[in-house]
């Protein structure tokens, strides 16, 4: 779901976890397709479930089994969607071990089926192996999974389970358990870059809810861990830390925003040393080594405007920028091109900043010209990258008052602060917001409301003319006085 900042109201107890019943509800088909990819892997699970009993409450949606890797909260992207709605308010249940489930008010009467979908983005579930490889050969990855069925703490009818290489060819796999496939039929099929489990047939409940409220293995019940090792033909890209410095300005009408990346490339390492020579041969070749980084497409919102990029040593020109275009919108593009390849294990930390009109992101309230609402993007998304650390820093005018933060998803930490900078009198107040493990689903708009009354919108022309004013006196005083040393008279003997 979209999380929202109302997600502090998310909680469960106990009391809630045993009043559940695992006979209210049957899975009749659950079918969930694997996208396998570099630092993301994107998951779809749809269901079709049918309501046993009328007095049936919602149904318990497991996001994470009790075999599951101890991750830290938050760090995968997850979303409910039934039809065309997302559902954007869901109760969940959090065990203090991680484990989750999700609350889901299905109105459906008895004995009617309905089908929702799961969507997920698991991150880093993907490792190069062999972990190694020369700056020519062939990258390849392996997926692996503590689990194999889908964790439900309902019966299923019917379950399959697909994995799709991105290259369209599966190099090996683990051999899943044949257990619950008809008799005589193959526990999977591989065609091409796709692996399908099943279809398994009349799969009991594979967990059940403890009396503390945690996920338990159903007992009797056994997952499979699966491996697939499958090529990736592109450069697996991580941002280790991006700090996105955003700051208001009422009298220049401007909104600037600044990047400050920490690209890693966590694909396969380089084995030996890197050859130039092999690097510019390989541009006339049909396909270029996969595993380097040579170019980065950053979109920018639309109508962006006055790019700059640079690294530690200085600017760099290697960059080329298309603005938006004024008929059809859309975003601008900003082509960026590292000072050196960044192969496997390497790194680079650059910045990139931009602004923008700051009436497109910021609007008074209606009947209040003092209360404004500030527009600001959380981050920018590139496709198949996984943020580790991400830290957003507004910086607010002088003088703003009431501020309150809106996040469209849970968030680690919302910080405020007060920053100081020349001609500053009381100082600027900041928001830090701090997430980690964020992906292209975290591309979203971080609200900020506060107020800006009159006066504070003349606080900076007081200060101005103050300091000019006593700059002014103090140049006039030192004009008048006389420091020169004075002329000793002649001593008459």
């Amino acid at each position: 779901m979209r999380f929202l900042s109302a997600f502090s109201a998310i909680v469960a107890t106990a009391v809630a976890t045993l009043a559940l019943d695992s006979t209210a509800y049957e899975n009749t088909q659950i079918q969930r397709t694997y996208e396998l990819g570099g630092a993301t892997t994107n998951v779809q699970t749809v269901y079709t479930v049918r309501k046993l009993k009328e007095d049936a409450g919602g149904y318990e949606l497991v996001l994470k089994g009790p075999d599951d890797e101890n991750r830290v909260e938050g760090t995968d992207y997850w979303e409910v969607v039934q039809g065309s709605k997302v559902w954007d308010s869901l109760v969940v249940s959090s065990a203090s071990d991680g484990r989750k489930t999700v609350t889901i008010p299905l109105e459906v009467s008895a004995n009617t089926p309905t089908t929702f979908t799961l969507l997920q983005v698991l991150v880093h579930r993907s490792h190069p192996l062999p972990a190694s490889i020369g700056q020519d050969d062939e990258q390849l990855l392996m997926f692996e999974s503590n689990t194999t069925l889908v964790e439900s703490l309902y019966p299923t009818k019917k379950e399959t389970v697909k994995y799709r290489s991105p290259a369209k060819k599966i190099i090996s796999h683990s051999t899943p358990s044949d257990e619950y496939v008809s008799v005589g039929g193959n526990p999977f099929k591989k065609a091409g870059g796709t692996l399908t489990l099943g279809p398994y047939a009349s799969v009991p409940a594979t967990v059940s809810i403890s009396a503390t409220g945690s996920l338990t293995r159903r007992k009797g019940f056994k997952q499979v861990p699966m491996k697939i090792h499958y090529p990736y033909e592109e450069p697996v890209k991580t941002i280790e830390k991006l700090t996105r410095l955003a700051e208001v300005s009422h009298w220049g009408n401007n909104l600037n925003i600044e990047d400050h990346v920490k690209l890693v490339n966590t694909g396969a390492h380089l084995k030996g040393q890197f050859s130039r020579l092999h690097y510019q041969m390989a541009r006339f070749r049909p396909t270029f080594p996969a595993q380097i980084i040579r170019n980065i497409i950053y979109p920018l919102p639309p109508n962006s405007h006055s790019p700059y990029y640079y690294d530690v040593v200085g600017n760099i020109s290697t960059s080329n920028f298309r603005p938006s275009n004024p008929i059809r919108g859309g975003p601008a593009i900003l082509e960026l091109r590292p000072r050196y390849p960044v192969l496997g294990g390497w790194m680079d930390e650059f910045v990139v900043g931009w602004d923008m009109q700051l009436g497109e992101w910021l609007k008074s309230v209606k009947g209040s010209e003092s209360k404004k609402v500030l527009r600001v993007p959380f981050m920018t998304a590139l496709p198949g990258v996984v943020v580790d650390d991400a830290e957003l820093v507004i910086t607010l005018p002088e003088g703003a008052q009431n501020v309150n933060v809106t996040v469209p998803f849970q968030v680690d930490a919302i910080e405020h602060s007060v920053h100081k900078t020349y001609l500053d009198s009381i100082g600027r107040p900041r928001i830090t917001i701090k997430k980690r493990m964020c992906v292209e689903k975290h591309e979203q708009d971080v609200y900020v409301t506060y107020t800006y009354p009159f006066r504070a919108q003349v606080q900076k022309l007081v200060t101005v003319g103050t300091a000019s004013a006593i700059c002014f006196v103090a140049i006039a005083l030192a004009k008048r006085l006389d420091v020169r040393f004075s002329k000793v008279a002649p001593v008459v003997g």
